[in-house]
C-alpha cells in the first residue's frame, strides 16, 4: 500500500512518527528540518537546498530529499505498515535588545538568564553550553551590558541562539560602589516587572541608569534618581507636595514626617499611623522633590550635604522595602562595599 500526502507548510519540522523503509520528500522550503520522533534522533539540522541527500536520514529510515515543488511526501510501506508524516511548527525565532538582570548555572554547562527587554518585558531564557570552555558567547552574556540577542521560543525557557554586545559599560564594573549600585538597580527592575509584560519605559530607565554610572555620576544620585522614576513608572510615586492624610499643601515652616505606609509625607497636623513614622528635614524634602522634577544632568550638579543624602536614601529605602514587602538582597553587598570605602578613606586621612 502506498499513501500520498500533500503538506502545505513552510519552515516547519517534518516528524517521522514510526519506522519507514523509504520515504521520498520534495522539499521546497530550505529551512525544513527532519526529526525521528520515535527515537528522538535529529536527522537533519537544516536542508541546504533541494537535490540533496541526508546521509543520517537515509541510514535511519531511508529518507531521501529531492525534487522541487510544494512539500510532498510519498510514503511507501514495507514490513512495518509504512510511516506517517506531519508538519510540526518550527520554534518561533525573534531578535531583541536585552539587559541581563540575573543569572544562575543550570546543569553541567547551561545557564538560566533573566532578561529585561523593551518589547517583551522580563524574559527567562537558557544559554545552552555557555559554561563550556569552547563556548563562543560565554563572555558576552554578562550583566551590566546591553545586548542584541536572537532567541527561539521554548516551552519553559526561550533559547539564546546568538549574542551581540551593543554597549558593554565596562567602566561601571571597575568601581565596586558603581557595580553594587548597578546590581541593586537590576534587582529592583527584576522584582517589579512581570514576565512577558512589555514595559519599554523601564528598560529605557535602567539603560540610562547604567549609562550614568558608566559616565562616572555619583552612584548614590543615580540610585535615588532610578528609585524615584521607577516608582513613577509603577504608579506608586511618593507624595512630597501634599500631606498624604489630609491633602493640604505642605508649608515651609512646619514639621514633616515620612510615612512609607501612606506613601509619602505627613504634615504636622495629622496624627498618622501609630508606627512606621520617621522625621524628615526641610532639606531632605527639597531633595526628594528635586529627584522627581529635575533632569538628571541638573541633579548631578547639585551640592548637598552628605547627611541630607543619607536621610533621603533612608527614606527611599524604607518606602521601597514597604512597597516590595522586603529590602532587596543586593543592598547588603552595596552597604558592605560602601563601609569598606569609608574605612579606607578614614585611614588615608
Amino acid at each position: 500500500m502506498v499513501a500520498a500526502l500533500l503538506i502545505d507548510a513552510r519552515g516547519g519540522r517534518i516528524a517521522i512518527l514510526d519506522e519507514a523503509e523509504d520515504l521520498l520528500l520534495g522539499v521546497r522550503d530550505e529551512r525544513a528540518e527532519i526529526e525521528h520522533v520515535g527515537s528522538g534522533r535529529h536527522l537533519a539540522g537544516s536542508v541546504a537546498g533541494p537535490e540533496q541527500t541526508c546521509a543520517a536520514a537515509v541510514a535511519c529510515c531511508g529518507v531521501t530529499l529531492g525534487g522541487a515543488g510544494t512539500v510532498a511526501a510519498l510514503i511507501g510501506s514495507a514490513g512495518r505498515g509504512g510511516a506517517t508524516v506531519r508538519i510540526v511548527p518550527a520554534p518561533h525565532r525573534y531578535a531583541t535588545d536585552a539587559i541581563v538582570l540575573s543569572r544562575f548555572d543550570y546543569g553541567e554547562a547551561d545557564r538560566i538568564l533573566t532578561l529585561l527587554t523593551p518589547g517583551s518585558g522580563k524574559v527567562r531564557a537558557i544559554a545552552k553550553g555557555i559554561r563550556r570552555p569552547t563556548s563562543r558567547v560565554g563572555g558576552s552574556l554578562e550583566p551590566f551590558a546591553e545586548l542584541r540577542l536572537a532567541l527561539a521560543h521554548g516551552r519553559t525557557f526561550d533559547v539564546v541562539t546568538q549574542v551581540e554586545v551593543i554597549h558593554p559599560w565596562l567602566r561601571l564594573r571597575d568601581d565596586l560602589v558603581s557595580f553594587g549600585t548597578a546590581s541593586y538597580m537590576a534587582e529592583l527592575a527584576d522584582r517589579t516587572q512581570e514576565e512577558r509584560h512589555a514595559t519599554e519605559s523601564v528598560y529605557v530607565l535602567l539603560k540610562r541608569g547604567y549609562e550614568l554610572l558608566d559616565a562616572g555620576m555619583a552612584p548614590g544620585r543615580v540610585a535615588r534618581w532610578f528609585e524615584m522614576h521607577l516608582a513613577q513608572e509603577l504608579g506608586i510615586r511618593p507624595e512630597v507636595d501634599r500631606c498624604v492624610e489630609c491633602g493640604r499643601l505642605l508649608e515651609v515652616d512646619e514639621r514633616y514626617r515620612w510615612v512609607p505606609l501612606l506613601g509619602g509625607v505627613l504634615c504636622e497636623r495629622c496624627p498618622g499611623p501609630p508606627n512606621g513614622i520617621a522625621g524628615l528635614s526641610l532639606e531632605a524634602l527639597k531633595l526628594l522633590k528635586a529627584y522627581q522634577r529635575m533632569d538628571v544632568e541638573a541633579l548631578a550638579a547639585l551640592r548637598v550635604r552628605p547627611e541630607v543624602e543619607m536621610e533621603v536614601e533612608g527614606a527611599m529605602r524604607a518606602f521601597l522595602a514597604y512597597t516590595l514587602d522586603r529590602s532587596p538582597k543586593s543592598l547588603a553587598f552595596l552597604d558592605e562595599v560602601r563601609a569598606g570605602e569609608r574605612a579606607r578613606s578614614e585611614t588615608r586621612t
